[in-house]
């Protein structure tokens, strides 16, 4: 009986394989990985400025829980569509794509499965140092290149107050950089503050954008970092001061907790 039951199994997953020809199996995972980068460009609209499409370029990212968890389960949708398509016979190039991807997927979920999301900023990097980079993200070439860099500068409230929310998460988890490393971040955020990076674009206009129209894009960048990201940035940086940082880990006292006993006393 047991016999039998493992040649009705192994029939039954040759039958279910994939058994379409090479060139379909290739076409259909070329379509799968241009819809992985559509949508990673959609998810991600800073990282396709980056990339040099600027489709979203009036949006910036969605760093809510919500969105975290959203984006997850595309990279689990993703994983099981590449998986699902076998790579018998395909060249070596096609199937290091494969293998890549699948790779890139399992990593991001054991990532987030790690929660490591929950821990989106340290000394070195973070929000409040990769939206100062904002002014240096387009070329600034013409009117709607700035008009969709104040659409961004009037979304930072909200994307410094998602990735509040997430850091609360952190806290309650323990999931906390070293206190003494946290604490320099509200300082980092003062910093860009005074060099207010986000004027830069006003600096230099391109000679075929009219007087009136850099008058007007000026004072509408100045009232949106007024209005809008000093604020911010400020309620941010007292957040990491006052709540954030001080819960941070003390590295003297986690090593000696991991000490032997003995050791410690």
């Amino acid at each position: 009986m047991r016999l039998f039951t493992i040649l009705l199994v192994l029939i039954v997953s040759a039958f279910s394989q994939d058994t379409r020809p090479v060139a379909e199996r290739v076409s259909a995972q070329n379509a799968l990985f241009d819809d992985y980068y559509e949508t990673e460009l959609r998810n991600r609209p800073e990282m396709a400025t980056a990339f040099g499409d600027y489709r979203y370029n009036d949006k910036l990212n969605d760093y809510s829980l919500e969105a975290i968890a959203t984006r997850h389960k595309s990279d689990e949708d993703f994983l099981a569509r590449i998986q699902a398509i076998p790579t018998t016979g395909v060249s070596d190039q096609d199937q290091l794509s494969h293998d890549l991807l699948i790779r890139v997927l399992q990593q991001r979920i054991a990532d987030y499965d790690l929660k490591e999301y929950e821990m989106p900023i340290t000394q070195q990097y973070g929000i409040h140092t990769g939206l100062a980079d904002l002014p240096l993200a387009v070329p600034f070439d013409s009117v709607k290149h700035y008009e969709d860099y104040i659409a961004r500068l009037h979304q930072v409230p909200r994307a410094l107050a998602q990735v509040t929310e997430v850091l609360r998460v952190g806290m309650k988890d323990k999931l906390m950089p070293v206190r003494f490393l946290a604490e320099k971040i509200p300082g980092q955020c003062e910093g860009i503050i005074r060099a207010n990076p986000f004027l830069l674009p006003t600096k230099k206009y391109p000679a075929s954008i009219s007087a009136e129209d850099q008058a007007r894009l000026t004072r509408e960048i100045t009232d949106a970092i007024n209005s809008d990201v000093v604020p911010a940035y400020k309620k941010f940086a007292e957040f990491i001061r006052t709540e954030y940082a001080p819960q941070g880990h003390d590295p003297v006292h986690h090593l000696i907790g991991k000490r032997p006993k003995a050791l410690r006393e």
